[in-house]
């Protein structure tokens, strides 16, 4: 039987986080973690793929459950789960009926000390709870609510993959930071929404991420084989990235050069690359973004991108900018932090990707 994703986190290691990102936290044993996540693609079974990528120990669970089902999750049989450091760890098939857009409650029980060894920052997945009984935003018990999702990587589905399947990866942007909480509000739920059920958009997003270097990753090009090339399915990769980069003194040839050697090696594996330019910043309340000569080399990356024939670019800057000003985020679309798109700019760089980029996929022909 061939597996697809029917959902996708991107995780980073803990010990990298930066300090203006949500702080990961150790578990105790017999804690148990609930945590929210949708899926894109139903299927009659599942499979949870479970990550211990950057543990420097063991990483065991006594019960991984979909708890709203009432289905206990094994592994090679086992209800007890351990997985090596740097390991990841796939489930058996669960038997469980669940559709497109349907949200799956998952619990994993701690069977021994755990740091977070793996995880997704913010809270622009499903919100995450430690002994809550509900979902409603009131904590219950010796419950706590914290702004991130642990461990879960992947949600693999029996159903075939079809129509597009995009891979839509980059940073913050991308993640969803600036967007409502939970309300799946983020630039690829919008164009999920979109393309409907012909096809799929998953977010490799990750907060602080850079092509050139560490912030809080690993990098774009270092995780490349894991969430782009490990979506055997994709069909295409929806590249947005480079304002970390340019924070940290990049210039436009780095920048550019890093962007066209990931489009090169998408193709090279048959995923037809699709660049976006890269939005205005110079509004942003974090100093690094306004640096002298940032705007200048923002500039020539677009101005890159757009020359370039070689491959599609979606023009995300233009979307957003003030008219009065490009510079800048519009205001109708800035989250607040003049970097990151809220709702509504997340909505606009969705409407920015021309759906006939994926006709060859059937999108065009659904709509």
């Amino acid at each position: 039987m061939t597996w697809t994703t029917a959902y996708l986190a991107a995780l980073g290691d803990p010990a990298g986080t930066p300090p203006f990102m949500p702080q990961p936290r150790t578990f105790a044993p017999a804690e148990t973690v609930r945590q929210w996540v949708r899926v894109l693609r139903g299927g009659t079974a599942l499979r949870l793929v479970l990550s211990n990528e950057f543990g420097r120990a063991p990483l065991v669970f006594e019960a991984v459950t979909i708890a709203d089902a009432g289905a206990t999750v094994t592994r090679e049989g086992r209800t007890r789960w351990e997985i090596p450091p740097g390991g990841t760890a796939t489930s058996d098939p669960v038997q469980l009926a669940f559709a497109a857009g349907q949200e799956l409650t998952v619990d994993v029980t701690l069977g021994s000390s755990a740091e977070a060894s793996a995880y997704q920052t913010g809270v622009y997945q499903a919100g995450a709870y430690l002994h809550s009984a509900q979902r409603t935003g009131e904590v219950l018990g010796s419950g706590e609510r914290f702004a991130s999702l642990y461990w879960i990587t992947r949600v693999l589905t029996d159903a075939p993959a079809s129509g597009p399947v995009i891979v839509t990866f980059g940073d913050s942007i991308t993640r969803g930071d600036g967007t409502s909480a939970d309300l799946d509000q983020r630039y690829p739920d919008h164009l999920q929404r979109r393309i409907g059920s012909a096809g799929t958009v998953l977010n490799a997003g990750i907060g602080g991420n850079r092509l050139l270097g560490p912030l809080f990753g690993p990098t774009l090009p270092d995780r490349f084989a894991r969430d782009v090339l490990g979506t055997r399915e994709a069909t295409h990769l929806l590249l947005l990235a480079g304002l970390n980069d340019l924070a940290f003194g990049a210039t436009a040839g780095e920048i550019t050069d890093a962007l066209f050697a990931l489009a090169r090696l998408a193709e090279e594996h048959g995923i037809r690359p699709i660049l976006g330019t890269l939005t205005p910043m110079m509004g942003s309340v974090y100093e690094p973004f306004r640096a002298a000569g940032n705007e200048a080399t923002r500039l020539a990356v677009n101005e890159a991108l757009r020359a370039q024939s070689a491959w599609p670019v979606v023009d995300f800057a233009s979307e957003v900018a003030d008219p009065q000003d490009t510079s800048r985020l519009a205001a109708g679309f800035d989250s607040g932090d003049g970097v990151h798109p809220g709702g509504a700019g997340a909505a606009a760089l969705a409407a920015a990707v021309d759906l006939e980029l994926f006709a060859g996929t059937g999108v065009a022909a659904t709509l």
